[in-house]
């Protein structure tokens, strides 16, 4: 019995997070539906077969058959989804039909946007900093830096706000 959606170990990308399964299938069929595309259409596009198809995307997660990485990549290219955006949404939210909710869809949009340049940003800016080598980068970092760019985010955002709201007021006194 296959995961749903697993990907295939030969092409080793991992399959969970702290053990719960990433089931990007819901994902995939939601936009399909919202695409209005077919097993078929999708098979053309993806250049994947029919059949072969149908096994991935099977209704019951226990006779799915598992789906290689570039098959996934094949599957999400034909629907114009963002393959960070796909994994941001499966891991953001638990409800998928969130990914398509357009008050969502833009901070779905801004994270992936946010998230494909930032790995190598904090490489090159713990590069830069005298005396780090590379042995003193600790996993326990990860949470302080979090809650640092988390609250980053909050005061630049309010900032736009705020100035949105000022510019939008001192447009109503104008002559």
């Amino acid at each position: 019995m296959s995961s749903p959606a697993r990907i295939e170990a030969s092409e080793d990308v991992g399959n969970s997070v702290n053990g719960n399964q990433r089931d990007f299938i819901p994902l995939i069929l939601e936009a399909m539906s919202e695409k209005n595309v077919g097993q078929r259409k999708l098979a053309l596009k993806a250049g994947i077969s029919k059949s072969r198809l149908g096994l991935l995307l099977h209704s019951d997660p226990g006779k799915r058959a598992t789906m290689s990485l570039r098959e996934f990549q094949q599957i999400l290219d034909a629907l114009d989804i963002n393959i960070v955006q796909a994994i941001i949404t499966v891991e953001t939210y638990r409800d998928q039909r969130l990914f398509h909710d357009e008050r969502f869809a833009t901070s779905i949009a801004m994270l992936a946007e946010l998230f494909q340049g930032l790995p190598s940003m904090l490489l090159a800016a713990l590069d830069e900093i005298e005396g780090i080598d590379g042995t003193e980068v600790r996993k326990a970092w990860a949470g302080p830096l979090r809650k640092a760019l988390v609250e980053k985010l909050v005061k630049e955002v309010s900032a736009v706000m705020a100035r949105r709201d000022f510019l939008s007021d001192a447009s109503r006194f104008e002559f």
